[in-house]
């Protein structure tokens, strides 16, 4: 696989389960950090092999449980670099070995998977537990809920599973003081698109430059007339950003889908022998729908992609389209060479 060369994964032996030592990085010291939990079979490890390795979602029924904390470097792009820590299900907070000052100290992000498929009744005690240990630790950490496994539930069932999980959380919350602390949750599965775009908004927070980002995606719909702009990393397909206009799930899904359209064409016609997993440089592709519609693909950066969705009128002033897209291209490189310093100054 050629996500393989983009991430490094590192397992640690059974007698270091507890170690954090053993897993503390150096020179990545400064990315920020996700943390996966959940209870075992809740399908951690499941989202992190679909989103940032390519596992098809059915191999992941193959996949063996997790028995110790895999560490896994995402390094895609400028923009996309963060670590993820994955948990095993039966991790004990009162355990010696147990160093919550380490492993929550140094975290962003941590991503609760409950499976909704299942009793959560244990799931949300553990969760509560977690957020108590963490938040005393770090109140700074991001905590997402992903409702996993929702592929198999009725829309009703979505509906009340979710106000379910939402009202005891925040109630058990409430009962242990900890009002302030702000809870996010995302339905997902990983036989849609709806793991790619939770995981999205959760690197979003990751992300200093983000609304930067959104603004120059804003003036550029503006100037251009696109109703809707996606910048992809193109490994994952998750999007680190997009204008100020509310998501629609469609929209993205098409803009998703095209993705993997680019990079199967561009696999076996591109200009290489080796088969990337990117488009080829300065790659774009335009795809019309018969609604009227049309996709627009740009290659921003080696691993960044600019998809945006416009009227065929709009398309007609395909110059236009081109010069502003070349100022966008411009704008972000010059935020990768404001970051380049600021890196190199912390390490």
């Amino acid at each position: 696989e050629n996500s393989g060369k983009m991430s490094k994964l590192n397992y640690l032996d059974d007698t270091d389960y507890y170690n954090t030592s053993a897993v503390q990085p150096s020179a990545q010291a400064e990315k920020p950090r996700v943390l996966l939990m959940g209870l075992k079979r809740s399908g951690k490890s499941s989202i992190q092999k679909v989103v940032f390795h390519k596992m098809s979602p059915n191999e992941t029924l193959f996949l063996e449980m997790t028995s110790k904390i895999v560490k896994d470097d995402i390094s895609h792009s400028s923009f996309v670099q963060f670590q993820i820590w994955d948990f095993p299900g039966q991790l004990d907070f009162f355990d010696p070995t147990f160093d919550a000052e380490y492993i929550f100290g140094g975290c962003s992000a941590l991503v609760f998977v409950i499976d909704a498929q299942d009793d959560y009744v244990e799931a949300l005690t553990k969760l509560h537990m977690t957020i108590t240990s963490a938040y005393r630790v770090n109140p700074n950490i991001s905590f997402e809920i992903f409702i996993h496994k929702v592929d198999g539930l009725s829309d009703d069932h979505k509906i009340e599973t979710t106000r379910d999980i939402h009202q005891r959380v925040t109630e058990e919350l409430v009962h242990a003081g900890l009002e302030e602390v702000h809870v996010s949750f995302y339905l997902t599965s990983i036989y849609d698109h709806t793991i790619f775009e939770s995981f999205s908004k959760v690197v979003q927070k990751l992300i200093r430059q983000l609304p930067t980002l959104e603004n120059l995606l804003n003036i550029l719909n503006s100037n251009s007339g696109f109703e809707k702009s996606f910048l992809f990393d193109v490994v994952s397909k998750i999007y680190i950003a997009t204008d100020s206009a509310p998501v629609d799930v469609q929209s993205y899904e098409l803009c998703s889908d095209m993705i993997d359209v680019v990079i199967d064409v561009s696999c076996i016609y591109g200009a290489s022998d080796e088969v990337l997993s990117t488009a080829d440089t300065k790659a774009s592709s335009i795809i019309r729908l018969n609604n009227g519609l049309v996709l627009c693909l740009k290659e921003v950066t080696k691993y960044l992609a600019l998809v945006c969705i416009l009227r065929q009128e709009q398309f007609a002033k395909q110059g236009i389209v081109e010069y502003n897209f070349h100022c966008f291209r411009k704008a972000i490189q010059e935020i990768f060479d404001a970051r380049k310093p600021a890196s190199s100054a912390r390490h």
